[in-house]
């Protein structure tokens, strides 16, 4: 059955092709999946792991680092004192259902279901671990700097360096595409429905990082890449006889629109003639 036989044009995007253009965005702005402290970011020796970057990034003196200021020591604030540290997002992969490219662990109950997508993240990080000397450097004081206090100098901070000893985690999520009303606009928007960690012990620990990660790729996925259903819509004047203008198919005849199906994204639209 042709694909048009419901809709008067369609496309589509493979999850292979959006996987490329991810990788290639990593190379070309690597500082979107890097970050660190000034330290870390301007010694590799310091990197969890190696970042690849295409010669463009070097030419024009592109940052492959964002850099974090220091991470707080919390209770610390005469002097206040930081630590140095490292997080990579070194792997990402993007699987259309049926799920092929990304082998999901038993915690999310594969088989991926209809009409879903998968995501796997590799994720690297660590804290800068001092050692007691660095510690010793920082002199106690007997009282702490009130911030009521008018005209109080307070002390320089005190930045701790240390040995990084990485680790990596696998994050495996799974979740859909939903029509929702942002600002008045019917939008599209994807939504992870459920996210597990492999090895994580003990359990409350995973829990939480579970519900840190899930709640920041849902707020993204809300907040930079809802997509208003106006863009699919577009027109166009023929000859100056009339106007040719294409709007998303609806249900029915097509079930879901857009489509998560055979390793693709599928967008089906269908065109109106007129004055």
């Amino acid at each position: 059955m042709p694909f048009t036989d419901n809709c008067d044009l369609y496309g589509a995007i493979h999850e292979d092709g959006i996987n490329l253009v991810v990788r290639h965005i990593m190379r070309q702005r690597p500082s979107l999946f890097n970050y660190g402290t000034a330290d870390v970011a301007g010694n590799r020796e310091q990197w969890c792991a190696k970042v690849e970057y295409t010669a463009d990034v070097k030419n024009y003196g592109n940052p492959i680092f964002t850099v974090e200021s220091y991470l707080p020591v919390l209770g610390a604030d005469s002097p206040p004192v930081g630590l140095s540290f490292c997080a990579q997002l070194t792997e990402a992969k993007l699987d259309f259902h049926p799920s092929n490219a990304v082998a999901l662990p038993a915690e999310l109950s594969p088989p991926l279901k209809a009409q879903h997508f998968a995501l796997h993240l590799r994720i690297c990080a660590s804290i800068g671990c001092p050692s007691d000397k660095e510690v010793d450097r920082i002199q106690p004081t007997s009282t702490s700097p009130r911030t009521s206090d008018v005209g109080l100098k307070q002390p320089p901070p005190v930045i701790l360096h240390g040995k990084l000893n990485c680790f990596c985690l696998d994050v495996f999520a799974v979740g859909h595409f939903e029509h929702v009303s942002v600002l008045g606009k019917d939008s599209l928007m994807g939504k992870v429905d459920d996210l597990d960690i492999v090895d994580i012990k003990p359990d409350a620990l995973e829990a939480n990082i579970i519900c840190y990660l899930k709640t920041a790729l849902n707020v993204i996925l809300r907040e930079k890449l809802t997509i208003p259903l106006e863009k699919f819509f577009f027109s166009f004047s023929l000859l100056g006889l009339a106007t040719v203008s294409f709007f998303p198919t609806p249900n029915p005849p097509i079930p879901n629109n857009p489509a998560v199906e055979k390793d693709q994204l599928k967008v089906f639209l269908t065109m109106k003639v007129g004055p």
